[in-house]
């Protein structure tokens, strides 16, 4: 946008107040905002630079996204456009907040377990599926556009999204995505294809288990280079269902492809079902990788500009789920029911019981995290500190977005092997200690929050 347009404090269609900008990338800035009438917090994604295509843009994510309803898949609440202080007309639009982790921010710090990550890709491709059967084909699948929820997977962006067999015709390569997770086939302008999609999700499961995607380039020019040299091996180790399947979706030929549903169903198989624990809830025996319960937003910036490691709070940049949202620009209509938006993040971290907790709902299920050390003594430690969090915020010691972030570093340790949970406790501290210093954080509860965490360790050892 331009220096001073927009800040902090601007209102947008007399209705959306800015209140701090969270994300900025190649292609858009994500502000936190208030919706005046209804009266919640929400996301504002706004484009960067003043494009003369920005209007068409914005209205054809919007209607791609249309066609799309899934739980796995963020939803938009509204469109809108504004006037610049140049006389131009910047579009905008709005997304339900959501703290959470991008798997960008995840695979970051460690790559995971292959069960973990079937786990998360089997209700990637499920949306996939649903999208496809829609007519729309994303075709920017990257760890960076999954977010990981406290309520479920969540697949982003359809900024780049196209109708199935529309031409690739873009000459600027505006649309072509992340050079390192682009399919070879649209590379040479050939039609949106859901096979496209499928690739992606190939890249996504190599990524998750190796650190780096099969091609780990940043250019157009890098990446020509690296396919002529062909991609590292996976690791040894794998099963042989998930190596086949991986290698299967990254096919260079899009029909040797499976389909978005034939590699959920691969995955569904790869990831065990929670064990039974003879209460008779029938979502005990649902498979990890079920679809969120409930609905959610959040955004990775085109091209980002930088990768928060920690908690993200972002919006779906994709229009993900606008159902509604270009039939409100010609009828008048309001935005979507806000029956359909996901529960504030505060609501996420409800206080465990006493004794020993069950873990709270998590992005990554619990059946696919070993666990070698589940002890009262350690599993109390843990939930003291989730308890402190819950009483900081209840109290105003801790501000919202950060007590959620907090929660989400925290539910890992639940479930943490021995090995892993020093390192863990490291990083919940520094993040305590960062918090106290900008001051979003009481000094009095970081102090009590480091004391509990001693304890997590002294537990661990013990």
């Amino acid at each position: 946008m331009t220096e001073n347009w927009p800040r902090a404090g601007t209102l947008l269609a007399s209705r959306y107040l800015l209140v701090e900008l969270l994300e900025t990338g190649g292609m858009a800035e994500i502000w936190r905002a208030r919706d005046e009438v209804l009266e919640r917090a929400v996301a504002l994604k706004l484009p960067t630079g003043l494009r003369l295509d920005s209007l068409h843009l914005s209205w054809r994510e919007a209607k791609m996204a249309a066609r799309l309803s899934h739980p796995n898949i963020a939803a938009v609440h509204d469109y809108g456009e504004a006037p610049h202080p140049d006389g131009s007309v910047i579009p905008f639009v709005v997304m339900e907040l959501l703290t959470g982790e991008s798997l960008a921010a995840r695979v970051e710090r460690a790559p995971l377990d292959w069960r973990e990550a079937a786990a998360i890709a089997a209700p990637v491709a499920d949306a996939l599926a649903a999208a496809h059967a829609a007519g729309v084909v994303h075709r920017d699948i990257k760890p960076g556009n999954v977010m990981l929820t406290p309520t479920g997977v969540k697949i982003l962006d359809f900024g780049i999204s196209a109708a199935l067999g529309e031409p690739d015709d873009d000459e600027t390569g505006a649309t072509f995505g992340t050079p390192a997770y682009v399919a070879p086939e649209r590379l040479d302008g050939k039609p949106a294809v859901p096979a496209t999609d499928v690739y992606g999700l190939g890249v996504l499961l190599f990524e998750m288990v190796t650190g780096e995607p099969p091609y780990p380039v940043d250019t157009w020019e890098e990446l020509a280079a690296a396919r002529a040299k062909g991609p590292d091996p996976l690791p040894d180790g794998l099963p042989e269902e998930f190596h086949g399947l991986v290698l299967h979706c990254l096919a260079d030929d899009p029909a040797d492809r499976p389909t978005a549903a034939e590699a959920r169903d691969a995955l569904a198989a790869l990831v065990p079902a929670p064990a039974d624990d003879g209460s008779g809830d029938e979502a005990s025996a649902r498979p990890a990788f079920t679809p969120g319960r409930a609905s959610a937003a959040t955004l990775d910036l085109q091209a980002p500009v930088r990768r928060r490691v920690a908690t993200v709070v972002v919006a779906a940049a994709a229009l993900l789920a606008v159902a509604g949202v270009v039939a409100a620009l010609n009828t008048g209509r309001g935005p979507s029911d806000p029956a359909s938006i996901a529960a504030p993040a505060a609501t996420v971290a409800t206080p465990a019981p006493a004794a020993t907790p069950a873990p709270p709902p998590s992005s990554t299920p619990a059946s696919v995290a070993p666990t070698t050390r589940a002890t009262a003594d350690y599993d109390e430690a843990v939930a003291r500190v989730r308890t402190a969090v819950e009483d900081g915020l209840a109290d105003g010691w801790i501000r919202e977005d950060v007590a959620t972030d907090l929660l989400n570093l925290i539910r890992p340790l639940r479930t943490a092997e021995s090995s892993e949970v020093g390192d863990r406790v490291a990083e919940v501290r520094r993040k305590v200690r960062d918090r106290v210093s900008e001051g979003s954080v009481a000094e009095a509860q970081g102090d009590e929050l480091e004391a509990r965490l001693a304890e997590v360790d002294r537990a661990a050892g013990a």
